[in-house]
């Protein structure tokens, strides 16, 4: 069985997306599924075409350029037209838009789609609103991320997913006290100032961060910034975490973090409070509670060891091999 998956970003990019991508991959090819990956050529120095880990990585150049840029992507779809012919499952990741010509040129294609979200713009611009009611309607069933998005954007999900994590153990781990560790983008629009608040008004303890943005220089204002790198590692150190997405909740989780998010409007409070997240982290939208909370847990430890194990315990069974599961079980394929 052939599957081509759709995205904008994969392998060496870094995020999320690319991350969710892979991990189901890696699955899937032990089930003896054939995994190809069409995406942009992000950097220059990249190859067209090569395969990482048994996945087939096809990459066409994308210019940043409003209408000719679509125009163009239009092109390279039509252009690796074998690609869509040669597959059995068709599954794009968000970027559905790029799939009109191969939809109008083979309309009865085995076509998924994935919903990752949005943390920009609120309220939720119709014409994105627009985008994915069509991208539902011309798709044969689609995994959300998060409760939130089906509310949001007005349709009917078929899988919900929260991601997965690794089997990696967090047993034995010699934590640091007085380190609390940020993941995700350097950016405005997840809240980060707040986050950056809550630092500085904490003294005696360390802050690092994992990722990169726009707002990278403040960050350093206040902890380390290591860039986009793998943070298992720096889950490991730390005793506290402030996470800005699902994935880096449940990879926190189960580094054994006590875990906080920080939330600003209507649909960041919904992106946390519809998911399984609330039993197992503190959630906010004002900074002062967050810090109080990281105090408290410091000086009780009994409570704070509590907290984290069940939340350890809950994320180490949220595993890819689920996550994949999710797919083979839309497509409707059984095993």
């Amino acid at each position: 069985m052939k599957v081509l998956f759709i995205t904008r970003l994969y392998h060496p990019h870094v995020g999320g997306i690319e991350k969710h991508i892979e991990k189901i991959s890696a699955r899937l090819i032990k089930k003896s599924y054939e995994i190809a990956v069409l995406t942009t050529k992000h950097e220059k120095h990249l190859i067209n075409k090569e395969s990482v880990n048994k996945v087939r990585i096809v990459r066409f150049p994308q210019p940043n350029i409003k209408y000719l840029g679509i125009l163009i992507t239009w092109f390279y779809m039509i252009k690796n037209i074998r690609l869509f012919t040669q597959s059995d499952i068709i599954h794009i990741h968000d970027v559905f838009i790029w799939y009109w010509p191969i939809k109008i040129l083979m309309p009865r294609k085995n076509v998924y789609l994935t919903i990752h979200g949005r943390w920009g713009e609120y309220p939720i611009p119709f014409k994105d609103i627009f985008q994915k009611r069509i991208a539902v309607r011309f798709t044969r069933g689609n995994i959300c991320a998060g409760r939130y998005i089906p509310k949001h954007y007005g349709f009917k999900h078929s899988f919900i997913t929260y991601g997965g994590v690794d089997d990696f153990k967090s047993t034995n781990i010699k934590k640091n006290k007085k380190m609390i560790l940020y993941v995700g983008r350097l950016d405005k629009d997840i809240e980060l100032i707040k986050v950056i608040q809550i630092f500085k008004n904490l003294k005696g303890f360390e802050f690092e961060f994992c990722g990169d943005g726009d707002l990278k220089k403040e960050c350093m204002k206040v902890g380390k910034v290591h860039g986009w790198v793998d943070p298992t590692n720096y889950y490991q150190k730390a005793s506290f975490c402030i996470a800005s997405g699902y994935l880096t909740i449940l990879e926190a989780l189960s580094g054994k973090c006590l875990t906080f998010a920080l939330y600003g409007h209507a649909l960041q409070k919904d992106y946390y409070l519809l998911s399984p997240f609330p039993k197992y982290i503190k959630i906010s939208n004002k900074p002062e509670l967050i810090k109080n909370n990281i105090l408290r847990y410091s000086r009780d430890n009994l409570n704070m060891q509590k907290k984290v194990n069940e939340g350890y315990d809950w994320a180490v069974r949220q595993t890819w091999d689920r996550v994949a599961d999710l797919y083979t079980d839309l497509w409707g394929i059984k095993y």
